[in-house]
């Protein structure tokens, strides 16, 4: 069946194609042949047209497509930029607030202050002890108060031309002669081990029993054994406990013994 439609087919066709052969022979034939000949291309070229404008269109949405992707990847490398930048900045402006506050803090102080900075400090002894950029020529000697403006750091114990080893508060072999503010308690002060990546603690002994101290009762030097002046913040109650013989006050220090970096040294008696 289906052979039998292919050959009508094609002896239609050729049927045709004598019939437009035959009236080639006159011009009416020629122009008759030639529209026919165009009405029958005429789906042809206009499918053509219309895929060659798509492929322009496809083509030309590829190259948007590229360019918009390019700045895409501009602006996120534009924002990373200005997000580094704004860090940065930040991070210039809070050095410069902390140096403000340094500076007005020794304008104010009662003793002669001379600045330090930290220039060593090793892992191992994190809480223990640093080393600072001054030393016997900037007139610094052993058992000389290290502080900043939020309270005590520590001492000078070891003192070169140019450097100062200094021990830190927390470091258990630190004694402090302290007292509790808004009562008469007065004890010793002394760093507490810390586990790893633990912040700092102190301990407060030899305080009454009856003591009752609150968290948050602020400590000071009390200026006892002449090497620690009074009045230097220490730190803040954070719990009490009583013992056998006596009261015992766990402390959090005044100051951020992690993040330090720059300190005074007391090199004179008050003003």
């Amino acid at each position: 069946m289906r052979m039998r439609s292919k050959l009508l087919a094609l002896g239609v066709f050729l049927g045709a194609f004598l019939v437009l052969v035959v009236g080639l022979g006159t011009p009416s034939g020629i122009r008759n042949f030639q529209g026919t000949l165009l009405g029958v291309l005429t789906p042809f070229l206009r499918s053509g047209s219309s895929v060659e404008r798509r492929f322009t269109a496809f083509r030309e949405g590829l190259k948007s497509l590229e360019q918009l992707e390019g700045e895409s990847r501009g602006l996120r490398v534009l924002n990373r930029e200005l997000s580094a930048t704004n860090q940065t900045l930040r991070g210039m402006e809070a050095e410069n607030n902390r140096l403000r506050r340094a500076l007005g803090y020794k304008e104010r102080a009662v003793f002669r202050l001379m600045p330090a900075q930290i220039i060593g400090r090793d892992i191992s002894t994190w809480f223990n002890q640093v080393i600072i950029d001054r030393g016997s020529e900037d007139g610094l000697r052993r058992d000389m108060p290290v502080l900043t403006e939020e309270g005590l750091v520590g001492k000078t114990t070891a003192v070169s031309e140019r450097s100062s080893i200094v021990i830190l508060i927390s470091d258990e072999n630190c004694k402090v002669a302290a007292s509790v503010e808004s009562s008469r308690e007065q004890g010793i002060s002394r760093g507490e081990r810390a586990s790893s990546g633990a912040a700092p603690m102190l301990s407060l002994f030899f305080l009454s029993k009856q003591a009752g101290l609150k968290s948050g009762q602020k400590v000071y030097t009390s200026g006892v054994g002449g090497v620690f002046p009074s009045g230097i913040m220490l730190g803040a109650v954070q719990d009490f406990r009583v013992r056998e013989l006596d009261g015992v006050a766990a402390l959090i220090p005044a100051v951020d013994l992690a993040t330090l970096q720059d300190v005074f040294v007391v090199v004179s008696e008050p003003k």
